[in-house]
């Protein structure tokens, strides 16, 4: 995009993918800028050791004319936390907990993994049951101490049986340990220094009711501790290789950044953080719109939900069959992306075509790679129709096989035959048979994402129709619009930096800090004392956390609570307070019954669609947010006009049709392009199927919208 201005200040992004490894630099030296003044850069990704391809990005970055002396800060997303847990290459892990709880884990919340299948199996347990250990000492919901403490000689007990094990870290998680945090955090602070491996205490990472949660946490934060502390140790030295003497930043799963030095004692708060970060870039570009993110990239698609712009948060977010009570942006993934495996499931009585949920990953990449790889994967389908031309491919650094994509296509159709129809016969055979695998895949793929948005959406009692989609990834821009059709959304906004939007959003993603307290109070003017006196706490948690971040500009303080009515099962979160960090640090904070009572019915009416107005309504845990944004971002000048360059057929709905081609320019060319057409661009390619049009605002980034007679419903 940009190139590089003397003598100014960067910010740079970085999210390592399954396939390729996305670098951006933005402006660090000011309040505002634009998506235009960005510098973006990909390489391959290199699987067995990630930082190998972050350092060779960030060198090839530089090198296009960044001062190395001119970056102020180094933002790092990273899903190697969240791989090591999906593949259990974790470190192995003991747990401490009270007497009578050692089958926390197997009990969990006492539910079968499908409701009505009783021959399903219960996932394994984090740890296996002779790695659990109990000692006599919990607490009371109050914090009050039960049981005698663990005593010297109880220690050395504890510690010689955990020795026989031999863990590699540690976790404790007391009954009752959220309400006496200090007191269960000396407990582990004893053990660390007689076994010296790390120990982590639950309430330390998250002080939270909810025994099974919260002891799930603790242990997959200590069991990729020591992963995560020397992924994060090699990512500075390499850092320190290229002279690189910037502060270095980690995005985490709740959307924002922190310090690297934070990430390393709580490295669990990263595990969600590659995919928010498209979520939070989206969330800093468009503030105050309703809109669904669809971030389709090699491996995955991943489907975000931002309400009036801010991102919707979630408590109930899993890794695997692991819970994770921290807030986390709420992003639903589903295996279908560029590289997902377009293949001919032969399992049941007739044969059915798949389109993931495995990958050909960075390599060997689909057949079109010309790699190696002979899997079709669903960037062959969009190569063998004509959405992407193998010429032209990522502004035409990286070339494709057409050939091969259509022969790893009719291959899926053989195998879709219970007679096996064989690759043999001519060119145009293989052609026709690799067109009905195209079809069936686009269709197959939309229809998948399609019904987890539904349900993504109807979770919070909203509709698709009601929103825009920001689509992003390599591939966001080449199957949005398809989608987009598929669910009755009208609107797909395409960003300049599509290609590379979650290490966009990593450069800015804001600094941000999320504390909780379990309360367990009704709300009323009687309680609203003691209720104040825990947000003021929590407030100054947060305030305090802030200044060890080398951060100097003025943020938002958001005090929330976990509503529900008296006897209700689930909770809705209701904003108690929005104070900036200047007033939270200088003013005493007031909270108002009334107001707090309203905003909760008013939220309850819209998701569950009634108000009981003589039910008590109770707060169960309180919770406190600060959020630091480090700039905004206004419009640029990049390129607002089209172009033609060309002509192809294109198929995408099962039959072939011909599309214009065209390119962004600055001005020019034309204001807009009518369907079916495709947009090239250096990072992505964009359909803009029949019925639809597209047009270009002043950053480069693309608008397209249906028009109003080919809309459903």
């Amino acid at each position: 995009m940009a190139d590089p201005a003397p003598h100014r200040r960067w910010r740079i992004g970085i999210d390592v993918g399954g396939t390729f490894t996305d670098l951006v630099a933005v402006p660090g030296d000011g309040t505002s800028w634009s998506l235009a003044d960005a510098i973006t850069h990909k390489v391959p990704s290199t699987p067995h050791d990630p930082s190998e391809g972050v350092e060779t990005g960030l060198a090839q970055l530089l090198a296009r004319g960044i001062d190395v002396a001119d970056v102020a800060a180094v933002s790092h997303g990273t899903t190697i936390g969240l791989n090591a847990i999906l593949q259990g290459r974790v470190a192995t892990a003991a747990l401490v907990t009270s007497q009578g709880h050692r089958d926390v884990l197997q009990i969990a919340r006492a539910r079968m993994p499908r409701s009505f299948d009783l021959h399903a199996t219960p996932p394994a347990p984090i740890v296996p049951r002779e790695h659990v250990l109990e000692v006599e000492h919990r607490f009371t919901a109050g914090g009050a101490a039960v049981g005698p403490e663990v005593d010297d000689a109880g220690l050395a007990r504890l510690v010689d049986r955990l020795e026989a094990i031999a863990p590699e870290v540690v976790a404790v998680s007391l009954v009752g340990g959220y309400a006496a945090r200090e007191a269960e955090q000396h407990l582990a602070t004893r053990l660390a220094a007689a076994l010296d491996v790390p120990v982590t205490s639950a309430a330390a990472v998250w002080p939270e009711a909810g025994e099974y949660e919260r002891t799930t946490l603790a242990l997959l934060d200590a069991q990729i501790t020591p992963l995560m502390t020397a992924y994060f140790t090699a990512l500075r030295e390499r850092l320190a290789r290229l002279r690189v003497d910037a502060r270095v930043y980690i995005t985490t799963s709740n959307g924002g950044s922190v310090s690297i030095g934070s990430a390393v004692r709580r490295p669990v708060q990263t595990v969600l953080s590659g995919p928010a970060g498209g979520v939070s870039a989206a969330a800093t570009a468009w503030p105050g719109t309703d809109m669904v993110t669809l971030d389709m990239g090699g491996t995955s698609s991943d489907i975000g939900v931002l309400r009036g712009g801010r991102p919707v948060l979630t408590t109930t977010a899993t890794v695997g069959p692991h819970p994770l009570m921290t807030p986390v942006v709420e992003v639903s993934a589903i295996g279908a992306g560029g590289g997902s495996v377009v293949w001919g499931d032969r399992s049941g009585a007739r044969p059915v075509l798949r389109v993931g949920p495995a990958s050909v990953g960075a390599v060997p990449g689909p057949a079109a790679y010309d790699a190696g790889g002979t899997d079709a994967a669903l960037t062959d389908a969009y190569v063998h129709a004509g959405v992407i031309d193998p010429h032209t491919f990522l502004g035409g650094t990286f070339p494709l096989r057409a050939d091969l994509a259509t022969r790893s296509l009719a291959r899926v159709a053989a195998d879709l035959h219970v007679g096996d129809v064989g690759l043999a016969g001519d060119a145009s055979d293989q052609s026709e048979r690799a067109d009905g695998v195209a079809d069936a895949a686009f269709r197959v793929a939309s229809a998948g994402m399609a019904a987890r948005l539904r349900t993504v959406l109807a979770a919070h009692g909203e509709v698709p129709e009601q929103y825009t989609f920001v689509a992003f990834g390599g591939a966001g821009g080449t199957h949005a619009a398809l989608l987009a059709d598929e669910v009755g959304v009208g609107r797909v906004l395409v960003p300049a930096a599509a290609g590379t939007f979650c290490a966009l959003g990593a450069a800015i993603a804001p600094v941000r800090r999320d504390v909780a307290r379990t309360v367990r109070t009704t709300v009323a003017d009687d309680t609203l004392e003691a209720l104040t006196a825990v947000c003021a706490e929590l407030e100054a948690d947060v305030l305090a956390w802030l200044r060890t971040q080398e951060v100097d500009a003025t943020g938002t303080v958001t005090l929330s609570a976990d509503l529900r009515y008296a006897g209700q099962p689930t909770t809705l979160e209701v904003v108690l307070a929005e104070r900036s960090t200047e007033e939270a640090g200088s003013q005493a904070l007031r909270l108002v019954a009334d107001a707090t009572l309203r905003r909760f019915a008013e939220q309850h009416e819209r998701v569950h669609g009634f108000v009981d107005h003589a039910a008590t309504v109770r707060a169960e845990t309180v919770r406190a947010t600060v959020t630091v944004r480090l700039g905004e971002v206004r419009p640029g000048s990049v390129g607002g006009t089209f172009v033609k360059t060309g002509a192809r057929d294109v198929r995408y709905d099962g039959t072939a049709r011909p599309a214009t081609v065209h390119a962004l320019v600055p001005h020019g060319g034309e204001p807009s392009v009518a369907g079916p057409a495709v947009v090239e661009k250096a990072d992505t390619t964009v359909l803009v199927p029949a019925g639809w049009t597209a047009t270009s605002d002043d950053g480069g980034n693309l608008h397209l919208v249906r028009d109003r007679a080919e809309r459903k419903g």
